[in-house]
């Protein structure tokens, strides 16, 4: 998916091939896990844009913070340590 003119690759590409690859993954999972596995991979996209916004090359280290902090906020919320947004 390389174009003539192009030396490097935008971080939406980057995260787009990483997520395909994640999802390869996904396939090979038992089919509870491959549930819980997608909804992580969906959260995580609601950062893209922050991620874009680094523009570094370790696309892989924000994506898993991503997931990290979508699932603080989920365990936070759960124990009513922070508020629910409205």
């Amino acid at each position: 998916m390389i174009k003539i003119g192009h030396t490097v690759l935008s971080q939406r590409m980057m995260v787009d091939i990483i997520l395909s690859e994640l999802k390869d993954y996904g396939k090979a999972l038992r089919e509870d896990e491959r549930i819980i596995f997608e909804r992580m991979l969906k959260k995580a996209l609601k950062k893209v844009g922050a991620i874009s916004y680094t523009s570094s090359i370790n696309v892989w280290a924000f994506i898993l913070l991503s997931i990290l902090l979508e699932h603080e906020k989920n365990e936070s919320l759960a124990y009513g340590r922070i508020p629910e947004r409205e």
